[in-house]
């Protein structure tokens, strides 16, 4: 029996996918591959890529924080970010980039714009994957 997979913000449904064969994600202790059958699991969240695998194709996002809940065959992502390749540009995410690491080396208060920093870093990785 195929993962059904379910990608949420509190903003909006991001994806949702019925026929998953293997779903990879970054949680804050490392990545977590998911097979149907998988027993139930709880995890945290970090930056990172997710990448979902079906007879479709092989879908891939940036996830940012949240939690992982598999039980059943259902896995359910609750993030506080989360954006597909297409919906951003890729020079824009370069340009982005570009900014905020200059700001880093100029700003005192620069914890912000590192996660910022590390967020599109990681989009950037997605999108030149995608």
């Amino acid at each position: 029996m195929p993962l059904k997979v379910q990608i949420v913000t509190p903003e909006r449904e991001v994806l949702v996918e019925d026929q998953a064969s293997f779903v990879l994600v970054r949680t804050l202790n490392g990545e977590m591959g998911l097979l149907p059958g998988i027993a139930p699991q709880l995890a945290a969240l970090g930056t990172g890529p997710v990448k979902i695998e079906s007879p479709s194709g092989v879908r891939r996002m940036l996830v940012d924080g949240g939690f992982l809940i598999v039980k059943e065959d259902r896995c359910t992502i609750l993030a506080e970010y989360a954006v597909l390749p297409d919906e951003v540009d890729a020079e824009t995410v370069s340009r982005e980039i570009e900014e905020l690491r200059r700001r880093i080396e100029t700003e005192v208060e620069v914890e912000a714009l590192r996660k910022q920093l590390a967020r599109r870093e990681a989009l950037h990785a997605i999108i030149q994957i995608g």
